[in-house]
């Protein structure tokens, strides 16, 4: 399902299948951490169609079936329309549970992380590469390939998501002190 709230004349409406803004199809791929041959080869399009639909508007249909790939998969879209404006806090996330309140049984049915921070996905939300990051930042490549992967150094951990979120960027998901497991990891941009 897509979570993407609909305002009509200052009223929330009824929620409707809308498009993906294209920073939040690049953060769906990157937290499903597929390559773009990769998620076109299981979403049945072609991988042109894929580097277009996350640098730029692309056709409804396609766009959809995108979006239920995506979903099928446990991504949730983020965001909040307007009829006739552009999606304010886009984004995605791995689904979470409904609630931080949880049997030790219902943790299997939902994705979780080792780690409630997603530089992968806050990357691709800036439609940054690698190299771009380390430069801005001042790391080198390798230690931000290794931050992606899950490495963490609290110093250069907490400098680059102290980076990302000068850039707008809102780390979102919750973890669970029993398991020290993270729910529904993502990144949106601010409000």
């Amino acid at each position: 399902m897509v979570i993407i709230d609909i305002f009509f004349a200052g009223h929330l409406v009824e929620p409707m299948r809308l498009p993906a803004p294209p920073e939040a199809l690049r953060v769906a791929r990157a937290l499903t951490a597929f390559s773009q041959q990769e998620a076109a080869e299981l979403a049945g399009v072609t991988r042109r169609y894929i580097s277009t639909a996350e640098t730029s508007e692309a056709m409804f249909n396609l766009n959809l079936q995108l979006i239920d790939f995506y979903t099928a998969r446990g991504i949730e879209f983020l965001g909040q329309a307007a009829v006739g404006h552009e999606v304010l806090c886009a984004g995605a996330r791995w689904r979470p549970p409904p609630t931080t309140t949880l049997l030790t049984s219902d943790y299997e049915r939902y994705r979780t992380e080792d780690d409630g921070i997603s530089f992968r996905g806050a990357r691709a939300l800036l439609n940054k590469t690698q190299a771009d990051v380390a430069e801005e930042i001042g790391l080198s490549v390798a230690t931000v390939k290794a931050l992606e992967r899950g490495g963490h150094w609290t110093d250069t951990s907490a400098t680059m998501q102290l980076y990302f979120e000068n850039q707008g960027v809102e780390f979102v998901g919750w973890g669970d002190a029993s398991t020290r497991r993270y729910f529904g990891v993502g990144v949106r941009w601010k409000a």
